[in-house]
């Protein structure tokens, strides 16, 4: 990958129509993105279509591929490029165009579609700044059912995954746009945890997790993995004090005194407060194992998982945003 304020000698853009952000701007944004020197547009929609474009443009280290998109193509982005790498990857700019962008937001992008595209072209013209950059480890799982590896920034398991259903059965139909939705969602999922009762929004898991340092069979509220430092809403449910790139926490179905631990657990203060005899776990570590998970979710998108799910990390990458 080129250095932080090097110029790319090509750029490509995957540019998603389907794109919370994107569909509301998608006659400007195409004509940004037209204007951009030396730059190649693919609207893609979906994964198969993302990997016939990397596959086509074969983009090298000098490179720059631009991510038009949310967190779902972001992922899609990550697994065409890691399954099979052939050689140095580019560079990856992200750009927060979907309805949830919760891996550019904690990447450090703070511009709008627009606003990101004519700061790159003002950067490859030589009269504004070059993008920021941060490296960071991206999760790899494997483990769904069929298919080869995924990869992606942040992964759940649980309840989690009845989140995420409920913003598409009810909230998503509203018209709700933009971010509100999944806080939205959020934000119910809080006040069924708050209640700590049995409640359709949190079934219980049964699974058994094992990584290098220790073994845990339980029922399980959820189990989150990622290796963002900070997740939707800016919340940071991770208190693990290791030295590893992938942030763990899994919590017990109805965990003891959550009404005093979850405040503290959401803003990263869990180690004072969630203990393991209560029912919170958290690591940082390199890999997990996970038996008993029927399905998963990757950076917003849904899997249906085999006997067990593998998670560990890739080395650090590249990433630019503005």
């Amino acid at each position: 990958m080129p250095e932080g304020g090097a110029r790319p000698a090509r750029i490509g853009i995957l540019l998603n129509p389907d794109s919370g952000r994107v569909r509301r701007r998608l006659p400007a944004l195409r004509r940004i993105a037209a204007a951009l020197p030396a730059a190649l547009l693919q609207e893609v929609s979906g994964p198969r279509e993302i990997e016939q474009a990397l596959r086509l443009w074969q983009a090298g280290a000098q490179d720059l591929v631009v991510i038009l998109g949310g967190d779902g193509t972001l992922q899609a982005t990550l697994t065409a490029l890691l399954r099979e790498p052939a050689g140095d990857l580019p560079a990856l700019l992200v750009v927060p165009a979907g309805t949830t962008n919760m891996s550019a937001g904690d990447l450090g992008a703070r511009l709008r579609p627009e606003a990101a595209l004519h700061a790159l072209h003002a950067w490859l013209q030589g009269t504004g700044p070059a993008p920021r950059t941060v490296e960071r480890a991206v999760l790899r799982v494997d483990g769904e059912t069929g298919r080869d590896s995924q990869f992606g920034m942040f992964f759940g398991a649980g309840a989690i995954l009845g989140g995420v259903r409920y913003f598409h059965r009810h909230i998503r139909p509203t018209g709700v746009r933009g971010a509100l939705g999944p806080a939205l969602a959020f934000a119910r999922m809080l006040l069924s945890l708050l209640g700590n009762r049995p409640h359709p929004l949190l079934p219980a898991m049964r699974a058994r997790l094992s990584t290098a340092s220790g073994d845990w069979h339980d029922d399980w509220l959820l189990v989150l993995a990622s290796t963002l430092d900070r997740l939707l809403v800016g919340c940071r449910p991770y208190w693990g004090e290791d030295r590893a790139p992938v942030h763990f926490t899994a919590l017990a179905h109805r965990p003891r005194r959550l009404l005093r631990v979850l405040p503290a657990l959401l803003c990263g203060r869990g180690a004072k407060v969630a203990h393991e005899h209560d029912g919170y776990l958290s690591r940082n570590l390199d890999a997990l194992e996970l038996s008993g998970p029927e399905d998963f979710l990757l950076d917003g998108e849904l899997f249906e998982a085999q006997e067990s799910i593998r998670l560990s990390s890739t080395l650090p990458l590249r990433f630019s945003t503005f």
